[in-house]
């Protein structure tokens, strides 16, 4: 295993409080979502597909660049790009999620969503925007052969989890907030690191792509689709799917609604 560069003494010791891991608190049991009435066996469920584009209109503004410090200019460069709004060509928005507004009654989908998994890489969490279940485990990572630690906020708690990753190559796991909500991360010992992860009770989600893209298996009827990004206002659009059809939906921001 790739051993954590030399540290001096000091620096340890400085880094010690902010790399201490906390005890999680207790995390209750999810629990069972309500069946409606109208809810069908998934056997008999027909499905169809919503699948799009999400784009932000107008001249995005450059990224914020971030200074690094001691050690780790070695490894990260000088400087780090905020990763909080990537816009590719043609506006396209990478790391926007979407999700059904409403799928906790709903026949689960024949593939499920992938547990979520989070990495730091060149000194920023990689990707910078997660969606998963409500409860569900999310592995971190460390590609990078420095000290690093993710503490991650939910609600009034400050301090849902921190973990202190010191060796390249480490990973472990940990639950996510079994309520659905928004779950901030950060590093403090490099506080540029921000990261967040939107999390549902239900398992109709995901982000959209490099190319802004995104594609959801649904059943039939009509559903409505929240499209959220950290630095813009959610937004909604409703959608019938028929059984084996596919529903193209396009997305657009302004730039000027940015915050």
């Amino acid at each position: 295993m790739p051993r954590a560069p030399f540290l001096p003494a000091l620096t340890l010791l400085a880094l010690a409080p902010a790399c201490r891991e906390s005890a999680p608190p207790p995390v209750p049991a999810a629990p069972p979502a309500a069946a409606t009435p109208s809810a069908r066996p998934a056997a008999d469920v027909e499905w169809g597909v919503v699948e799009g584009r999400v784009r932000l209109e107008g001249a995005p503004p450059a990224p914020a660049r971030a200074p690094t410090t001691g050690t780790v200019v070695s490894v990260c460069g000088e400087e780090t790009t905020d990763r909080s709004l990537v816009v590719g060509a043609e506006g396209a928005l990478a790391h926007a999620v979407v999700a059904l507004e409403s799928g906790a009654g709903l026949p689960a989908p024949a593939t499920p969503p992938a547990d979520p998994v989070l990495d730091q890489k060149k000194c920023l969490y990689d990707p910078p925007a997660l969606a998963a279940r409500a409860g569900a485990t999310l592995t971190l990572r460390n590609s990078d052969p420095l000290v690093h630690n993710v503490r991650a906020a939910f609600g009034t708690n400050r301090t849902f989890f921190n973990v202190a990753m010191p060796l390249e190559g480490m990973a472990t796991r940990r639950a996510l907030p079994a309520e659905p909500g928004l779950v901030p991360i950060r590093c403090d010992i490099h506080p540029w690191m921000h990261a967040v992860v939107r999390t549902f009770d239900h398992p109709y989600f995901g982000t959209t792509s490099q190319e802004g893209r995104f594609r959801m298996e649904v059943p039939e009827g009509s559903h409505t689709l929240i499209f959220w990004h950290e630095r813009l206002p959610e937004t909604k659009q409703t959608v019938t799917v028929r059984a084996g059809e596919t529903v193209q939906i396009e997305q657009v921001w302004k730039v000027e609604s940015l915050r």
